[in-house]
């Protein structure tokens, strides 16, 4: 369910740039479910670079109340129309990155996905298979995939199949941050 792929990344350096755009700081302070994007759209305007591609292209998570219906969004997109670098990541060790990977892999939808510490996303199917990128993690951080139970630890690049039943959590007591590009079919 999980493939560890060869791509030559420096990790170290990937870390470093990482902090050195404060990218944490953007990540708390975007409304959508703690994650930020590094892909938009083409013609995004530059105040939703950052955010229109993350958490459910469908559901408006942060507008639910916990009872009813989760709303829509109010506008629902692809996700391969997510192919863009966002501004804010141009020019940087991260669109480097995202070129080396597109000459193997067609990347869309990339965002720094963080999950703090002692929290489980829901059991649910992707409609495509995921790339992900440890930024920071632990051993306490995984994904049961199918009713297995996968680590992907920090200095690897990994394809992992999540078209099939799949959670990921966090049992630490520490956040953990990965990039995840989905794959266009």
């Amino acid at each position: 369910m999980i493939t560890n792929l060869n791509i030559d990344i420096d990790y170290d350096l990937l870390l470093k740039t990482y902090y050195d755009l404060d990218v944490d700081n953007l990540i708390y302070n975007n409304k959508w479910l703690k994650q930020l994007a590094i892909q938009c759209r083409a013609d995004s305007l530059l105040e939703d670079q950052l955010s229109e591609s993350c958490g459910s292209l469908y559901y408006d998570w942060p507008a639910y109340t916990g009872s009813g219906d989760v709303p829509l969004r109010k506008e629902i997109f692809n996700e391969d129309q997510f192919d863009t670098v966002c501004d804010i990541f141009k020019n940087t060790l991260f669109e480097e990155l995202i070129e080396k990977i597109k000459k193997d892999y067609n990347i869309i939808r990339g965002r720094f996905m963080l999950m703090d510490h002692k929290t489980c996303l829901t059991y649910h199917k992707d409609p495509s298979q995921r790339i992900h990128i440890p930024i920071y993690t632990n051993e306490n951080c995984m994904m049961i995939i199918d009713d297995e139970v996968y680590r992907m630890p920090f200095g690897s690049t990994y394809l992992v199949n999540t078209t099939v039943p799949h959670t990921a959590l966090n049992a630490s007591k520490d956040p953990r941050v990965h990039l995840v590009f989905c794959l266009n079919t």
